[in-house]
């Protein structure tokens, strides 16, 4: 008998043997992993890169950030020493989780998983990355701070990258009442500028390391693109950021993907230990400054959403400000929208961190990246051309980064925020149900079936008709047998008592 639908719910199967109708259905149960359900509030995975292994001189912050609180904002802080701009949970103004300051110093987080070595109290990673950017100037000031917290200890040992404008870069690996620190001008600790972390410290235990599939791809992204003086800030965004490549090697490139893996249909894939997954909420990359220019040139790219369905936005402290789409009254819109599309793009049950790559690219010119990957092209270009012009007069332009700022923001909402429109996405009709076969004496094999009314995201869908196919009992391959408008047929009553498996599907 064949299998359930590739593409689940493209069709109804009917097995006929002797005449007898058996109807078939399928059912995918899939489980979360015992290490994720452990972990499953924080795994991110984050880099540090110096800035002579970029290819503009700038040196790099980046981190995905994997967590279960989906209502993410970009915000605009003025509350210390130095002004900043940070991603931050909706309405937390408590805790930030990845921003730069007025004078340059930038600082990101994963948590470290692979040390028992703790004290008993709320997670105090977002409140240090808080206090840093308030307060901190130089990567060596932040190590004053860890050095007067580790004394009470870290409730939440957590690996923090920092730069600032000097040059600095580096990443640290806390613990209860301890820290290392690993510097990217240091060949002792890295040859190429390059430190990347997922949820161990290197010198935690070898049990309990979380992410070691996204510390290896990424850290292999990011030092052939060193390697290849091509490492920038949209290439981090475009291609670091958004990997599907799982842990079980699993390559779903080019997309859609046309196999199957792990008992899902035709197209859908697990990215449980991917750079890029359900939990990836949010990202940013941080572009700092050369030695020689103005701190307030930083620039934070960010993902005010669902990393895989949204664009990177540019947003500066000289702003003062962050645009209302990313900073909401109650939720942020922007991320509201990727949320909604994440939705689509995985839409059935019990299909735990798992997503239908036709969702992202259908195979006919559609698809959400079609409309991301564009979008992003144009943001990346009228960011740099600005960035440009203001690094040659040598300082921010205050009211041009506010006005880009916003118009970017602006513009992505309204590309996204009703995806997909019309001739968007190729969606296929739901699955065909109600599916019968009986014998009409003297006339035939007649088959009747349930109109489809939705596609498979439920929206109304006037299918152009249904086919109706035979597999052969021996191979399985699959034969069309009649097409019809109606929703019934009648085929001639097969000659032999051969078990076949017959097939139903509407077409577009």
């Amino acid at each position: 008998m064949l299998p359930f639908d590739t593409r689940f719910g493209l069709m109804a199967i009917l097995a006929v043997a002797c005449l007898t109708a058996v109807l078939v259905c399928g059912d995918i149960q899939l489980t979360t992993p015992a290490e994720e359900q452990l972990v499953d509030n924080g795994q991110c995975t984050t880099a540090v890169i110096a800035g002579f292994a970029t290819a503009n001189g700038r040196p790099l912050l980046w981190k995905n950030r994997d967590v279960s609180q989906p209502d993410q904002e970009i915000v605009y802080f003025n509350d210390g020493t130095y002004p900043y701009v940070t991603i931050a949970n909706a309405h937390d103004n408590t805790q930030a989780w990845g921003g730069v300051n007025s004078v340059g110093f930038a600082i990101e987080d994963a948590n470290n998983w692979n040390t028992q070595d703790t004290v008993p109290g709320s997670d105090d990673d977002g409140t240090i990355i808080k206090l840093a950017l308030r307060t901190c100037a130089t990567v060596n000031q932040f190590q004053t701070i860890l050095d007067s917290t580790r004394i009470h200890g870290h409730t939440q040992p957590a690996i923090f990258g920092v730069i600032d404008a000097e040059g600095g870069a580096s990443m640290f690996e806390t613990f209860a009442h301890s820290y290392i620190r690993y510097d990217c001008n240091d060949t002792s600790d890295t040859r190429t500028g390059v430190l990347v972390r997922s949820n161990f410290s290197y010198a935690g235990t070898q049990t309990g390391r979380i992410g070691v599939y996204r510390h290896n791809r990424a850290q292999t992204f990011i030092e052939n693109a060193v390697a290849g003086d091509s490492l920038t800030a949209k290439f981090i965004c475009r291609t670091v950021a958004r990997d599907l490549h799982n842990e079980n090697g699993l390559n779903p490139y080019p997309l859609p993907y046309q196999g199957t893996s792990g008992g899902l249909p035709r197209g859908w894939i697990s990215t449980y230990g991917a750079v890029c997954r359900r939990l990836s909420v949010s990202a940013c990359v941080i572009e700092g400054v050369q030695t020689n220019e103005d701190p307030m040139l930083s620039t934070l790219w960010a993902f005010p959403m669902a990393v895989q369905y949204g664009v990177a936005l540019p947003f500066w402290v000289a702003s003062r400000t962050t645009p209302p789409e990313v900073n909401g009254d109650s939720t942020a819109p922007l991320c509201d929208v990727g949320l909604r599309i994440k939705t689509l793009a995985q839409h059935q049950p019990g299909f735990h961190d798992t997503l239908d790559t036709y969702m992202l690219v259908d195979g006919h010119g559609g698809g959400v990246l079609a409309a991301t990957y564009p979008l992003e092209d144009r943001i990346f270009q009228r960011a740099d051309s600005a960035l440009a012009v203001w690094r040659t007069a040598g300082h921010p332009d205050s009211a041009g980064m506010t006005t880009l700022s916003a118009q970017l923001a602006t513009m992505a909402y309204d590309s996204l925020h009703d995806w997909p429109r019309p001739g968007q996405l190729w969606v296929q009709p739901r699955a065909v149900a109600g599916l019968t076969a009986y014998n009409v004496p003297d006339v035939g094999l007649r088959f009747r079936w349930d109109a489809v009314t939705q596609d498979t995201l439920g929206f109304p869908i006037s299918p152009a008709g249904y086919t109706l196919w035979r597999s052969d009992a021996n191979t399985g391959h699959l034969d069309s047998i009649t097409t019809t408008t109606a929703t019934q047929v009648v085929i001639p009553v097969p000659t032999d008592s051969t078990r076949g498996t017959y097939v139903v599907k509407a077409r577009r």
